[in-house]
């Protein structure tokens, strides 16, 4: 994965204290300039030097002007394509280094090309931020390789959507039919259950990284909650295990709020329902394993 280095506007050795000396005794010759220009105008001298701080932030924080530059005439060739792509990637970057030193805002940016099977994807942005997506959980290159899987079949979703769109519209006499393979499918159903119950979980037990219980939901007791409305007839087993008619009821009941999380309470007044119990439970706790999905739960990422 293409990442910017530490001091990727400046690929050259940290200046040193003899040149911050002069740095610093040029600015203050340019602050008594300011100040200068602010009487003659009869402007107070913070708001001269505020538009003089925005006016630089033009070139920290806008990306360069191409309108001068002539269009390609014909289609670009695709070394030259990297190319401008990379340039505006390393750009933004540097933006998002330019604005965690002017505001002290943290930041990644992970970018993948979907035309590029070889590509491993760009990472850019702060240095904490960089280096809090490489050692998260599932990030990393391997991360980026799930994110390019995850928007490749986005995009071929959208593709099917418009296909059968312009197939009914009645401009074509020959409908077409875009196949759908019941592994598709029951991979779709599968990834949903795994996200919505993993994310109804943490909502009811307010624990950012709580992971379901699927073999042994009486576990989810150390969470504070447990399970209700787990169908009796479909055994307590991880979705990979599941059929798929399974999933799609376990789905909907978790949709229409018949399967839910309850939070354990110890009032009379609330005597919690019992724990599900089904003979047909594994002895090890088969947890949530599908890890495919990237969450943003709370603010931050959360780990899988």
């Amino acid at each position: 994965m293409l990442e910017l280095s530490t001091d990727s506007s400046n690929e050259q050795t940290p200046p040193d204290d003899l040149f911050l000396e002069r740095f610093e005794a040029f600015m203050a010759k340019s602050l008594a300039e300011i100040r200068a220009f602010s009487e003659r105008e009869a402007m107070s001298f913070e708001k001269t030097r505020r538009r003089v701080a925005q006016w630089h932030s033009k070139y920290l924080f806008q990306p360069p002007d191409s309108s001068s530059v002539d269009p390609p005439a014909s289609e670009p060739s695709e070394d030259t394509r990297v190319h401008e792509i990379r340039g505006v990637l390393v750009k933004t970057s540097q933006i998002l280094e330019d604005l965690w030193e002017t505001a002290g805002v943290e930041s990644f940016l992970l970018a993948v090309d979907l035309r590029d099977s070889s590509n491993e994807g760009f990472l850019g942005g702060s240095v904490a931020g960089r280096e809090f997506w490489r050692g998260l959980r599932n990030g990393g290159e391997h991360g980026a390789r799930i994110f390019k899987q995850h928007c490749l079949k986005n995009k071929d979703v959208s593709s099917a959507e418009e296909v059968g769109s312009t197939s009914s519209s009645g401009d074509i006499s020959t409908s077409v039919s875009v196949p759908t393979t019941p592994r598709q499918s029951a991979k779709s159903v599968k990834q949903e259950l795994y996200e919505n119950v993993r994310n109804a979980l943490r909502l009811a037990c307010g624990i950012r990284n709580a992971e379901m219980k699927w073999t042994n939901p009486e576990r989810l007791q150390s969470y504070g909650v447990h399970l209700l409305g787990w169908p009796n007839d479909i055994p307590l087993q991880n979705p990979s295990s599941l059929k798929t008619s399974q999933n799609k009821r376990l789905l909907d009941l978790l949709e229409n709020g018949i399967m839910k999380f309850v939070k354990i309470t110890t009032s009379n007044d609330n005597e919690p329902a019992a724990p599900i119990q089904n003979s047909s439970a594994k002895v090890d706790d088969d947890s949530d394993t599908f890890l495919t999905w990237i969450h943003f739960d709370g603010g931050s990422l959360a780990s899988l």
